[in-house]
């Protein structure tokens, strides 16, 4: 897959959305680095609900030569599954996260990233979550639990309630 294969997505009926409630929520990791070449994720909710997102990786998210570093891949879809939960109205943070790297992702490519929400637990959101690129093969497989943040705990950690 060349990185300069352009990027089948956004389809004409997703609607361009934004996960996070508020600018102190956005101040998520993917999003500080975007400006800096490294991940500029785009999220979109498709005619069935589903969250999906866009994810560039710029020039810094380089790790062994020509290919996306792994916590760079790792960050895109901890991010996009809690931002599927966040959609879902669960405010939530990662409790756990299991990623399977299947292929070398090249610096510079864009891919989807697809959530499905598995099942909710208590206070734990079950998600999983692929990447694919545009060559439709999947580099990257992550399923995670996400503590549902109480009212006292988000005015803690993020400054107010979501």
């Amino acid at each position: 897959m060349s990185p300069k294969t352009p990027a089948p997505w956004p389809l004409p009926d997703w609607e361009a959305v934004q996960p996070f409630p508020f600018a102190t929520a956005r101040g998520a990791f993917a999003g500080m680095t975007g400006t800096e070449g490294r991940i500029v994720l785009k999220y979109y909710r498709r005619h069935d609900g589903s969250l999906v997102a866009t994810a560039q990786f710029g020039k810094h998210s380089e790790g062994a030569p020509g290919l996306v570093h792994g916590g760079a891949i790792l960050t895109a879809l901890d991010e996009a599954l809690g931002a599927a939960a966040w959609l879902m109205e669960r405010p939530v943070m990662t409790a756990r996260l299991t990623t399977e790297f299947r292929r070398g992702v090249p610096l510079g490519a864009t891919m989807l990233v697809e959530t499905r929400f598995i099942r909710e637990r208590h206070r734990l959101v079950l998600l999983e979550g692929t990447m694919t690129g545009t060559d439709g093969q999947v580099y990257a497989y992550a399923d995670g639990r996400f503590m549902v943040l109480a009212e006292a705990d988000q005015k803690r950690i993020l400054g107010r309630a979501a």
